[in-house]
């Protein structure tokens, strides 16, 4: 690259960007990375938090917490909001001092409430991105964000017509309110909406899967390639977009990211990149022959005019459960895995569980026919007082869904981790009541409802949010991951 401070931020961190015949460009490691390691870490060129509705802020401004109801404002404008003191503190000594006074955010909210809610945050993200690329005297982090900034391709040409006229009218509502806003800047809206809008990131809450804000974050875009089974993810802490591997990963690996989510079937994914980032994908997962490639074709396959439903999918939740042994089986893989860390076999042996089951129990309809289920059964639970039986389903149809993440996303994706630990818990919760009901029969121990199997799940979640998520940190309300975790395997029965 010919910028000189993105060079020496890229060697620092281990990593060298070479020329790709296919991709134009790809990032290797220069040195070995273990799982869990930090590869990137970097403050987005423009970061907000997600909003419940326009009304006002629902989460800190630094950290993308949900605001408590006594929450520290920025004593000069007055409209930046935080959940802590600290917060507040270190947002301003980071990039607040500079941004502060800048912009009128009331104006911008105002402007937002002329155009639908889904254009909403690209109009936030334009004027910030605007407003920080103004911006005379700035740090070092922010000078190498910027000049990768630069370096992003519009891709304007390649846009949908559709597409572009949504810009259109989000430029005109941002040209309208220029003075407003305090936006001095000069550049065409448009072309920020077309560079934004195929390189931004959603960030995530650290022990949860709620999408929690926005982030652009130019130099990620630019190193970083996508894989639909990648070896590196990212975690949004502290003002930082921090880039973590999630497997081992040797000298000369290619570092990528998932632009999209890999569940998704393959003809889908390919579309939407396509449509979205203008390339097509050769990644391993849908190019090659490996055991995942393999795996990944067998959940793209259609179910066919008969449309049928799986197997064991329940019509009522009066019959009893019933769960299919490839889905204790594949749990079963990830739990070992995640305990001993090994990764020899484990795409094989997903493979060798999945490979001859038909498309109506191993599709991703029959994934999402699953999905449904454990919404409903949770929905139940939560609204009303149900039978032993809802309680039992709920775990197995979370047991269905983690068995299909095992089989699709890297072992170590946070999402997986999530779902081994809300599985964990509606196990013990069902056992709880059960016992106390005196409704436990023998049969359950053979869906994998067990004391054993809680503690298990607990402890593979665990060890896999500690490589992807920060299981340390806890939400407004919640206990942090490792809370639970330590509660749920220290759990028993006192007979």
């Amino acid at each position: 690259m010919d910028s000189k401070e993105i060079n020496a931020l890229v060697a620092e961190n281990g990593l060298r960007v070479g020329l790709d015949s296919v991709k134009g460009k790809r990032t290797v490691a220069v040195r070995e990375f273990k799982r869990g390691d930090t590869i990137l870490s970097i403050r987005p060129l423009y970061e907000f938090p997600a909003r419940d509705n326009e009304e006002s802020e629902s989460r800190c401004a630094h950290c993308f917490a949900r605001l408590p109801k006594r929450r520290p404002r920025c004593s000069q404008c007055r409209q930046t909001q935080y959940c802590s003191i600290n917060c507040q503190t270190t947002h301003w000594t980071s990039r607040h001092y500079f941004e502060c006074m800048k912009m009128d955010e009331r104006a911008v909210d105002a402007a937002c409430m002329e155009l639908k809610p889904e254009f909403r945050p690209s109009l936030r993200m334009c004027v910030g991105v605007m407003r920080t690329m103004s911006f005379q005297t700035v740090p070092a982090w922010l000078r190498v964000q910027r000049e990768a900034w630069h370096m992003l391709v519009t891709h304007r040409d390649k846009h949908p017509q559709f597409v572009l006229t949504q810009y259109e009218e989000i430029a005109r509502v941002i040209n309208t309110h220029r003075s407003d806003i305090g936006l001095d800047s000069t550049s065409d809206a448009i072309d920020v909406l077309c560079r934004s809008g195929c390189n931004n990131f959603a960030a995530y809450e650290p022990n949860g899967p709620r999408m929690s804000g926005y982030l652009c974050s130019p130099l990620v875009s630019l190193l970083l390639n996508h894989s639909c089974l990648p070896n590196a993810a990212f975690v949004y802490m502290g003002g930082m977009q921090i880039v973590r591997a999630l497997d081992d990963i040797q000298i000369g690996d290619e570092i990528t990211l998932a632009y999209m989510d890999g569940l998704q079937p393959r003809d889908v994914r390919q579309k939407q990149l396509s449509a979205v980032y203008f390339f097509d994908c050769t990644c391993n997962k849908c190019c090659g022959e490996s055991a995942r490639a393999q795996v990944d074709v067998l959940m793209s396959r259609a179910l066919g005019v008969d449309g049928q439903m799986p197997e064991y999918l329940p019509t009522d939740y009066v019959q009893p459960p019933a769960i299919e042994p490839w889905v204790l089986r594949v749990i079963d893989m990830l739990l070992a895995h995640c305990q001993d860390g090994t990764r020899d076999g484990f795409d094989q042996g997903l493979l060798d569980c999945v490979g001859s089951l038909p498309p109506r129990n191993f599709s991703f309809a029959a994934y999402t026919h699953w999905l449904e289920c454990q919404d409903d059964c949770l929905e139940r639970i939560s609204s009303e007082c149900v039978s032993s039986n809802v309680r039992a389903w709920a775990c197995v149809s979370a047991m269905y869904v983690l068995a299909f993440y095992a089989c699709v996303y890297p072992p170590y994706l946070s999402l997986v981790g999530f779902q081994c630990l809300e599985t964990s818990k509606l196990v013990w919760n069902t056992l709880v009541a059960s016992e106390m009901s005196n409704e436990m029969p023998n049969e359950w121990v053979e869906l994998g409802l067990s004391l054993d199997r809680v503690k298990r799940l607990a402890r593979c979640a665990q060890n896999i949010l500690r490589v992807s998520a920060e299981p340390s940190v806890s939400a407004e309300g919640d206990l942090s991951v490792e809370s639970q975790v330590a509660l749920l395997a220290g759990q028993s029965f006192v007979n």
